[in-house]
């Protein structure tokens, strides 16, 4: 094209064009060629030195742009995210950030909990966990008790049913040296949290109105926090110890724990001796359990001494186990002393 442009050929020039229609665009934009006063319609040709010098020229102009831009990427990945967290910001004194983005509500919560440093406390009412959310998380789990991280976990009783999660609580509650993971689980409906030592908190939304269903709220206010790690802990004391045992079926022999004169089938433990238990089950030293019901170190050592001679057993960890597996541990405790103990009390067979 560009010969036949410089031999003044129009036939062959038009022939070109017919067979290739960009190309005189594109001489055009190269600057090789010029359509002003060319007699004839063909098309002028220019010096190609300076036309390409001039193609350099450009090149180089817009590369130092990109770089330019490149250099600047950092500050103003700074002031946008600065912006961005400012109009997040919802409630007073700057504590709570709403995230209404999946993947920006699972970056901020991986961030909190992998940096835990203390203590993870999650409460899940979602019931079993999905097979691949629970390989992806035992990695970060396993890394945080090994930190020496308390990690205590609140499941929907309907994971007692489920064996991914069972295997998972069982690998989790008995990974030999060092501290182990603790879970309990609850019947009915309770609020879905995770408190990270006891500084941040993550919640569902209850605020924005047509909110998508995973927004959620990083809380850091201390007061709210603290609000939240109560709610956390009176839920705790009310689920029951589990260690991944999947749930007795009807006519398996586990579920026959007789006590003649309970008043409820299977039980046989007093309002106090649950809540001796209830205080062993959260990892209590017996100090602190002594402490805690006003009663000396030996006279909690002898109604110990009477649990683990309920359930014939020489052991904390065999009577924390048993404990675990009893209707005693599904008692609610939480009915008015004077009432009749166990009054909420659900069968699970």
């Amino acid at each position: 094209m560009f010969d036949a442009c410089a031999m003044r050929d129009i036939e062959r020039v038009e022939e070109i064009v017919s067979a290739h229609p960009d190309a005189q665009a594109e001489l055009l934009d190269w600057g090789l060629i010029t359509l002003e006063d060319q007699p004839g319609g063909v098309p002028g040709v220019r010096d190609p030195r300076h036309a390409l010098q001039r193609r350099v020229d450009d090149v180089l102009a817009a590369a130092e742009r990109q770089v330019a831009l490149l250099r600047n990427l950092p500050t103003l990945s700074a002031q946008l995210t600065e912006r961005y967290e400012a109009v997040q910001l919802r409630a007073a004194g700057a504590s709570s950030v709403y995230l209404d983005d999946p993947a920006a509500v699972n970056a901020r919560l991986q961030d909190v909990v992998g940096g835990a440093k203390r203590e993870i406390l999650a409460a899940q009412p979602g019931g079993p966990r999905d097979q691949a959310l629970l390989d992806k998380g035992m990695p970060r789990d396993m890394a945080a008790l090994d930190r020496g991280v308390v990690l205590r976990t609140i499941y929907r009783d309907t994971v007692r049913d489920h064996g991914p999660t069972a295997a998972y609580a069982t690998a989790m509650t008995t990974r030999g040296p060092g501290r182990s993971a603790q879970y309990r689980t609850l019947p009915g409906k309770f609020e879905r949290m995770i408190i990270v030592d006891g500084e941040t908190a993550v919640v569902p939304d209850y605020i924005v109105a047509g909110s998508p269903p995973h927004a959620a709220w990083l809380i850091t206010d201390p007061a709210a926090v603290a609000v939240l790690a109560r709610s956390f802990e009176a839920t705790w004391m009310r689920a029951r110890p589990w260690m991944g045992q999947l749930r007795a079926r009807r006519g398996d022999a586990r579920e026959s724990i007789g006590a003649a004169g309970s008043g409820l089938d299977g039980v046989r433990t007093t309002r106090r001796q649950r809540e001796i238990m209830r205080n062993l089950c959260e990892g209590a030293q017996q100090a602190t359990v002594a402490r805690r019901l006003g009663v000396s170190e030996r006279k909690l050592a002898d109604e110990v001494a009477a649990l683990k001679a309920l359930w014939g057993v020489s052991t904390m960890n065999s009577l924390i186990f048993q404990y675990a597996q009893s209707p005693d541990c599904r008692v609610d405790d939480s009915a008015p002393a004077d009432g009749p103990a166990g009054a909420e009390y659900e069968k699970t067979a």
